[in-house]
């Protein structure tokens, strides 16, 4: 029998109370926390401990548990700026945003690499190496090489940053990595995984600086056929620093290079698009869901709020990245390496039958045969649409699917209609793949670790795919805080937008051009009662029958912002009335 101790161990840990904005200010002798956001709590007194508390009416961020006090968590100040919001967003996700002294200690003994950090490694800095990266990204990880092999084929490099090589499992800066589980890239600056010395300067794979890396090389025919996979450590200098949009201007012959770099590119855009089209016919889900970005001055005032372009030079990197993650996955299975594994497990049919439903309503086309639901999704994936409504039906689906996570063993991918799947090309920020480096090192030199505890290795799979939906959950309210900024200085403004979500009250409409959603009371503006339709997928009035769809265009003004509250309301514009009508309705 086991005792209480033991069983109460084996619980899990309650979650900890969420942290709320909001305002301090003094009644009748006590502390009240005001919080900004509607809360089933409401009101609560407000403690602190320590000396140093809020001035009356400073905002300010706050423990709230569901009963009793209110626990002061860190003042904000007086006016609402936009420069603590991202500071704002990281405290209330419990974000770590400093790094320990220990780790700062052990991060200051770290040295630039030189000589003797070469040996026993493949020599690559002769190599035509270069990096392709968001146009303001500041930690390279990833950099690609291609060289022909002979009968057809090609061997392509590709090189990810040593992180492992820096540091010990178990050192300061192993246990705060682990913790943090992720980089967090909030509008005004990311919260790195690691301190910048390492993400941002010695593993950062530098144009014309000697960087050692875990290099995955990958011998491919122009189909796209793998016929052979060489794992090394190796030491490469990147000629080039490339981003996106650069190399996209250079597939379309807009912008030139040096005729060696523009072959190599060349090259594996062929490859790429080989193995995309190997991994649709395997099944491979192909989502576009565009994201959005908010660009800032300097003291956080948002200056666009826009979609981030998807290009094939994404696409490019995107499928060489998918294919070292395969590579890494596979031989780690073989040899049973104690790997973390990216995991997506098959839509639910319950889930399945409520898409089906939804798409009925809409009188869009339907999945059909649960029975492969990976060629039905394909399929209705690929339906021609316009661009609001194909991003609504890409997000339904989306919605459907289970959420991809990190596990100890392998399940499958099913987006990505792969088996032994893990993550390997993002050492610097997402710790799943720095521990599969460590174990990818083990199996080069011959040597294990004592970290093969699968019960060690399920704890870090839990914690770390908890770490990446909360940087993900800080990322979009970091987003979001953004876009509300940027509408606040444009209230009676007009725009049209489309329906994104429907509830008895009213709809969701997300802007266009600008994509910040807001919502619209619509029995405020339109003299009827309007009711949910059985399918649960526009509003009707009872009088009028007048009808809002998902997916229906909209012209609305910005009525109301509360950027504390994450508020927006949109007022609906209406046409006039025609003269000579009269309202017959009851009074």
């Amino acid at each position: 029998m086991r005792n209480a101790s033991a069983s109460a161990a084996s619980r899990p840990a309650e979650p900890p109370p969420p942290r709320l904005v909001g305002r301090a200010y003094r009644s009748r002798g006590k502390w009240i926390f005001d919080p900004a956001r509607r809360w089933r709590g409401g009101r609560r007194e407000l403690t602190w401990s320590g000396s140093t508390g809020p001035e009356d009416g400073d905002h300010c961020i706050a423990e709230v548990p569901d009963d009793g006090p209110a626990r002061l968590v860190e003042v904000l100040g007086a006016d609402d700026r936009p420069e603590w919001d991202d500071r704002s967003v990281a405290s209330q996700y419990r974000l770590r945003t400093f790094f320990s002294p220990q780790v700062e200690r052990e991060v200051g003994r770290l040295a630039e690499p030189a000589a003797r950090d070469f040996a026993g490694r493949v020599d690559l800095r002769e190599r035509l190496t270069f990096t392709i990266d968001p146009e303001d990204a500041r930690d390279h990880d990833d950099a690609l090489s291609v060289s022909p092999a002979g009968s057809g084929r090609y061997e392509v490099g590709i090189h990810i940053a040593d992180v492992s090589h820096y540091f010990r499992p178990g050192s300061a800066i192993d246990a705060e990595a682990r913790v943090r589980g992720t980089s967090t890239y909030l509008p005004g600056g990311a919260i790195p995984m690691l301190p910048d010395r390492l993400s941002g300067d010695l593993c950062s794979l530098k144009p014309d600086r000697d960087r050692l890396t875990l290099s995955v090389f990958c011998d491919l025919d122009r189909d796209g056929a793998l016929y052979g996979v060489r794992f090394a450590e190796g030491v490469i200098r990147s000629r080039h620093r490339l981003d996106y949009g650069e190399v996209q201007s250079v597939l379309d012959g807009a912008h030139s290079v040096s005729p060696e770099l523009a072959e190599a590119l060349e090259t594996l855009r062929r490859l790429a698009r080989a193995l995309r089209g190997r991994r649709r016919e395997a099944g491979a889900l192909e989502l576009e869901v565009p994201e959005t970005k908010a660009s800032v001055d300097g003291r956080g005032v948002p200056l666009r709020i826009e979609r981030r372009e998807h290009l094939e030079s994404h696409e490019l990197i995107e499928e060489f990245m998918l294919l070292a993650n395969r590579c890494v996955g596979a031989e780690g299975a073989r040899r049973r390496a104690g790997l973390l594994y990216r995991v997506h497990e098959p839509p639910s049919p319950r889930k399945l039958e409520e898409l089906d439903l939804v798409l009925k309503g809409l009188g869009l086309p339907r999945p059909g045969a649960a029975a492969e639901p990976a060629r039905a999704l394909q399929a209705l994936l690929a339906v021609p649409l316009d661009p609001p409504r194909r991003r609504l039906l890409h997000r339904m689906v989306l919605r459907a699917l289970a959420r991809a996570r990190y596990l100890e063993r392998d399940l499958g991918h099913f987006g990505l209609a792969a088996h032994a799947y893990c993550h390997f090309t993002s050492p610097i920020r997402r710790y799943p793949d720095l521990h599969n480096h460590v174990r990818v090192r083990e199996w080069l030199r011959g040597a294990r670790t004592g970290a093969w505890d699968p019960v060690e290795l399920a704890a870090i799979a839990e914690q770390t795919t908890a770490a990446e939906q909360n940087a993900a959950d800080a990322e979009r309210e970091a987003v979001r805080v953004k876009g509300l900024r940027f509408l606040e200085g444009r209230l009676g403004e007009r725009a049209s937008g489309i329906i994104t979500g429907v509830v008895p009250k009213g709809f969701f409409v997300e802007l266009d051009p600008t994509p910040v959603e807001g919502f619209v009371r619509v029995s405020w503006y339109l003299d009827d009662h309007f009711v949910l339709d059985s399918s649960g997928v526009r509003l009707v009035g009872r009088r009028t029958r007048r009808r809002f769809t998902l997916g229906d265009t909209v012209d609305v003004a910005v009525a109301r912002v509360d950027v504390l509250a994450r508020e927006c309301e949109l007022a609906l514009e209406t046409p006039p009335r025609r003269p000579g009508r009269r309202h017959h309705g009851r009074t």
